[in-house]
């Protein structure tokens, strides 16, 4: 198996290769010693076990235990070398310094310096016990190579502290990376929400803020709107038996709360302490956002907390003024486009229909006085008015429909959408539609929408698919939704489970929000390198009954 390098791994390599060439000539150079013969052997053995630990280390770089048993293989090798060409005077002497940088670069703190510690007790001992010919003192003997072990102190120091900031840059990083992921995803939830499934943007920022903190429970409590009874609170992490008592106990702070704009943190009885931090609308204050802090955390670690929940917070206020005034501007919407039907009917249609009924009402007053050409006569005018009637009547209705005007329809959207994802990932998406999306409400066009869109993303960017079938069929009582690919796939256990921190269950996570909140099915079919399917099923006009 071909183990690809990394930057490190070519240096320590370029490292290994050069002391081995550079210890080894020294070592043929040096008139003392054994024959060349014998010389040349040592350093072909050398040679044939330089690329065996290299090959070593890359393979078991991210197995410590395994990786601790090649550097110790190594060490103990290299002070047979050492001992048995010269001790103090070998010429492998240096060669050491291969698997103490691996010790201190890439294994425990405690691992590096037993390693070197160990090495440098054994040499010192060995060379008084068995080779100190001038009968120096065991201290005159520790430093006979002081410079060499203070040399190999240092690198250890050094290579230690390098290999904890490289630690905590790449910790840094993943956390970032995870969090800029899960911004992503709550933007694209928040996105998708509509005054249907608004309820349920709680739920979802409690869920982000475990996926964020790291912690166990958080809680969105919303406070009484003027007038009006509050939203329903959230929770994640609470049985369902303690979220009444959750919420009680944060009730009776309100005023505190509502006077709050830092963090705080608050101890409630029975509950234990709380991070909390308020969130507020431009024009009033909606709740608070908070966590359960574990007794152990440290100030850093807090510190992490109050930003995250501030970023929440204000991110929860926009969310909620923004849906406020879509509501508003919606109702706006339908309020005024009612004015310009009721005013172009009263205009056009309903002049004219007055027109047919006065006329009608005259005819009937007067009809047996007429003769049958006069009748005839206005029947017929009561007829062309009438006619006419329908004809305004059919141009109104058809320049409210886009889809008889020949404007913009949402399967049109939905086509062009998958065509321009299509060419710009050079992937093949094929999209089969049945039934008409005429009378579907908005709420529904805008979820399957997203719905279809993160299905489809996800496809080609989690599952590296080469084709995706869309397969949708619209009928006036029910949805269903069919996305299938022939991606790598998943276990989809590990997904629900152990898997929850995992960014990659967030797109799942907001396709089933959505569809929930229209009070349809969501089911999800996986296994490794067999695809994956999405299956949607959801009942219109079930949504308006349950926000009715």
């Amino acid at each position: 198996m071909k183990i690809k390098a990394t930057m490190e791994d070519k240096m320590i390599t370029f490292y290994r290769y050069f002391s081995l060439s550079l210890t080894s000539l020294m070592y043929l150079l040096n008139s003392m010693g054994p024959s060349d013969i014998y010389k040349f052997l040592i350093i072909i053995l050398l040679c044939m076990f330089a690329p065996v630990f290299t090959f070593g280390y890359r393979r078991f770089r991210n197995r410590p235990q395994l990786l601790m048993l090649v550097v110790g293989m190594e060490m103990a090798g290299i002070i047979l070398l050492t001992l048995f060409t010269g001790g103090y005077d070998s010429s492998f002497k240096l060669y050491v310094l291969n698997p103490v940088l691996i010790a201190a670069g890439s294994l425990s703190y405690y691992f590096g310096w037993s390693l070197l510690l160990s090495y440098i007790g054994i040499m010192v001992a060995f060379c008084y016990l068995f080779l100190n010919f001038s009968d120096q003192s065991f201290a005159a003997a520790a430093l006979e190579n002081g410079n060499l072990f203070l040399a190999l102190v240092l690198t250890v120091i050094v290579m230690q502290m390098v290999n904890r900031m490289k630690r905590q840059r790449e910790e840094a990083n993943a956390r970032t990376n995870e969090t800029m992921e899960h911004i992503k995803s709550l933007y694209h939830i928040v996105e998708t929400s509509s005054q249907h499934d608004f309820m349920n943007i709680g739920q979802v920022i409690t869920d982000y803020v475990v996926k964020l903190t790291k912690l166990d429970k958080a809680l969105f409590w919303f406070a009484k709107k003027s007038g009006e009874p509050a939203p329903q609170s959230r929770q994640t992490g609470w049985q369902q038996e303690e979220e009444r008592f959750l919420f009680s106990e944060l009730e009776k702070h309100e005023h505190e709360w509502r006077i709050q704009r830092e963090p705080v943190f608050k101890s409630l009885p029975g509950l234990g302490d709380f991070l909390l931090m308020p969130v507020r609308m431009s024009t009033r204050f909606v709740g608070m956002i908070g966590v359960k802090l574990e007794s152990a955390e440290g100030l850093e670690g807090r510190r992490w907390y109050i930003q995250q929940l501030m970023f929440l917070s204000e991110l929860s206020a926009i969310i909620l003024e923004r849906h406020e005034l879509g509501v508003i501007e919606n109702r706006l919407i339908i309020t005024n486009e009612q004015n310009r039907i009721a005013d172009e009917m009263h205009d056009s249609v309903s002049q004219s229909l007055f027109g047919i009924v006065y006329a009608t009402h005259s005819l009937k007053q007067t009809w047996r006085k007429m003769s049958d050409t006069q009748l005839e006569e206005q029947i017929e005018l009561i007829h062309d008015s009438a006619t006419k009637v329908a004809k305004e009547l059919r141009i109104t209705i058809y320049s409210l429909s886009s889809k008889k005007s020949g404007g913009s329809t949402w399967l049109g959207m939905v086509r062009s959408h998958l065509k321009s994802l299509s060419r710009l990932n050079d992937v093949e998406i094929e999209l089969k539609i049945t039934g008409d999306d005429f009378s579907l409400p908005y709420p529904y066009h805008k979820a399957l929408f997203r719905i279809i869109s993160e299905a489809t993303g996800n496809a080609i960017r989690h599952g590296a698919a080469r084709r995706v079938v869309v397969e949708l069929s619209l009928k006036p009582t029910w949805i269903r939704l069919s996305i299938s690919d022939d991606g790598v796939g998943f276990d989809t256990d590990l997904l629900w489970t152990e898997s929850e921190d995992n960014t990659g269950g967030l797109g799942m996570k907001n396709m089933q929000y959505l569809t929930q909140s229209l009070g349809g099915e969501f089911q999800l079919s996986s296994s490794e390198n067999a695809g994956t399917r999405i299956l949607i099923s959801i009942p219109v006009g079930v949504a308006e009954l349950k926000n009715a």
